[in-house]
């Protein structure tokens, strides 16, 4: 066995994932549309090794128990099962970001250990395969294997669930500044978001309004229509918390900060300043905003008085092997 040490990024979906069609699978209901993001990374170390007498994992320097931990098994046992061996394993992972604060950290985390854990295994898994074992963990990690911009197909069995690229990174000069207004861990986790989400009554008014809507963005995405792009991405980010609102019981996520840097968004497009939001399930906004304008963007952003830092990304490579390990 060998020690493999692997990096993700976390990414944000333009079309998102809200509830659970088989939530051991981690099956979604509709096809999802994303970006990796540079500078929201994951690394993650695994080795498996008879010196070892129980799985061992370890987050920003803690050691994980309970139910984290019980996920990060669940792929372990996945690797071992593929493999055919039975060692226990060490893994150790560091955030570039706030965890379990809504900017998809549990993608870059699950992508990471996929691709770790399955190397130090001495397994060569395919980009498809790679995408179903990371979906196992977190829905969103399959998104995160493949680089530049993805479009994870729903399916409807294992292995008809996964992501594919769709466009390479230097597609389209975008940019993502995270908009961070609370570092800490949201107080509903996604999970349960999910559980919950069929319960809107909203829930299937949105799943019937996707398929159009995802053939609107992907056209305006690829003839770079950042106006139309735009506009469709603020609805579907609307529509994704309008459900979680609405469920019972209801799930809010946004803070003062949220409803701050969505005004000023506003104001700014007044003035010729484009960008455009996109909220994941927790408080922080993500402002989708051309390349050239990013500097702007975020000097601006900055001046909001709730606003902690902010997080400028570009698209970029997705899940890959490096050589520096973590122990």
């Amino acid at each position: 066995m060998k020690k493999s040490t692997a990096i993700s990024p976390a990414n944000i979906a333009f079309i998102k994932f809200w509830g659970k069609k088989d939530p051991e699978l981690n099956l979604p209901f509709n096809d999802t549309f994303s970006m990796n993001l540079s500078c929201c990374l994951t690394t993650t170390t695994v080795e498996f090794s008879p010196k070892y007498k129980e799985d061992s994992i370890v987050v920003g320097g803690k050691e994980v128990s309970g139910g984290k931990k019980d996920r990060v098994i669940k792929i372990l046992n996945l690797v071992r099962e593929k493999a055919s061996f039975n060692l226990k394993a060490r893994a150790v992972s560091e955030n570039s970001f706030p965890e379990g604060a809504g900017i998809a950290s549990s993608a870059s985390a699950f992508s990471a250990l996929a691709l770790a854990a399955s190397c130090a295994a001495g397994l060569n898994l395919s980009e498809k395969e790679l995408s179903i074992l990371a979906r196992r963990g977190s829905g969103s990690a399959c998104r995160s294997i493949p680089s530049g911009f993805s479009e994870w197909k729903a399916g409807n069995s294992n292995d008809s669930s996964y992501a594919v690229q769709i466009a390479k990174p230097d597609f389209w000069s975008l940019a993502d500044v995270v908009v961070v207004t609370n570092k800490e861990e949201k107080k509903v986790g996604s999970t349960e978001g999910h559980e919950l989400a069929t319960t809107s009554p909203y829930f299937k008014a949105r799943l019937a309004r996707l398929p159009t809507k995802i053939r609107k963005i992907k056209k305006a995405f690829f003839k770079k229509d950042f106006l139309t792009f735009g506009s469709i991405l603020e609805e579907e980010a609307i529509d994704l918390h309008l459900t979680a609102m609405s469920s019972n019981p209801p799930v809010y996520y946004w803070n003062g900060g949220t409803i701050d840097v969505i005004h000023a968004t506003q104001e700014w497009r007044k003035d010729g300043l484009l960008g455009f939001f996109s909220i994941d399930a927790g408080p922080n906004v993500h402002l989708i905003c051309l390349g050239k304008d990013s500097s702007e963007v975020e000097k601006r952003i900055k001046q909001l008085k709730s606003v902690l830092f902010t997080i400028t990304n570009k698209p970029c490579e997705g899940t890959h092997l490096v050589e520096k390990h973590l122990f």
